[in-house]
């Protein structure tokens, strides 16, 4: 059974194996938001945006801090995103913040409430299987053209952010998840493809939150990967380096699975006490 068939079979499986009701009660313990969403530190978000964005205005700023903050994974699933502890720490009104979280809504990355608040969406499983399947698709797309077309000095520039990123398993997870965000597209990037990468990123902002989920325990599994990933760079091998993006992609099905029915199991509980 090829990779790609393992991975939709554990997506039906996975479900299963999650209903019993010592699994119920565990998800009932873990079911909150890792961080608390208020307690998020923009600030290392808010240099590279600030540059791009220095003559767009506040709104638009506000969008590529928020923005960036989601790709990388800084908040988990069912975070509410509150407007004002957003605006404090962006330095701005209320307005523009409000009115980058309706944009980022527009983008699929957030969902409203009745009472008109953001949160990041908790997604199905299903959901979830389609998404993977299609950055299984693109990304690998990307990687492939990045191996093709990779200079030397490009190989360099991602070995040192691979090494970075490895230095950071010993720290504090949200730099982790930064430089883990900066890897990635830094390859699809010399795709030189600009179309594709936008794409991409559109994924990342519905699955960026699932990062910070279920990535705790994966760093040693996910240095392999990477480690994979650039040797096929270094290479210039596109079928290597396709094959490591897919095994790195699917390798997260599981954690992220489980997570995601987890939550469903857990907000089902709740309604029903």
């Amino acid at each position: 059974m090829s990779r790609l068939a393992a991975a939709c079979s554990l997506v039906i499986s996975v479900e299963d194996s999650i209903h019993s009701k010592g699994a119920i009660l565990a998800v009932l313990r873990t079911a909150s938001p890792i961080v608390d969403p208020d307690a998020v530190d923009l600030a290392p978000f808010q240099s590279d945006a600030q540059a791009a964005a220095s003559d767009d205005g506040l709104n638009l700023r506000a969008y590529r801090v928020l923005r960036e903050a989601i790709l990388s994974g800084a908040f988990a699933p069912g975070a509410h995103l509150n407007i004002r502890p957003l605006a404090v720490q962006l330095g701005m009104s209320p307005m523009p913040v409000r009115e980058a979280l309706a944009r980022l809504r527009s983008d699929g990355a957030l969902e409203t409430l009745p009472n008109r608040a953001f949160r990041i969406p908790v997604l199905a499983v299903a959901t979830f299987r389609d998404i993977l399947l299609t950055r299984i698709r693109v990304e690998a797309l990307a990687c492939e053209q990045a191996a093709i077309r990779a200079s030397v000095q490009d190989v360099v520039a991602v070995a040192a952010l691979f090494d970075d990123l490895t230095a950071a398993e010993r720290g504090k997870p949200d730099r982790y998840l930064r430089l883990h965000r900066n890897f990635h597209f830094a390859i699809y990037a010399l795709a030189g493809m600009p179309v594709l990468v936008d794409i991409i990123e559109g994924l990342w902002l519905r699955i960026g939150p699932l990062i910070l989920a279920s990535s705790r325990e994966r760093m040693a599994v996910d240095r392999n990967h990477h480690g994979a990933i650039l040797r096929a760079l270094r290479a210039s091998d596109p079928t290597a380096i396709a094959l490591a993006l897919r095994d790195d992609i699917a390798d997260g099905l599981a954690p992220v699975s489980a997570y995601l029915a987890g939550q469903a199991d857990a907000g089902a509980l709740r309604h029903a006490v």
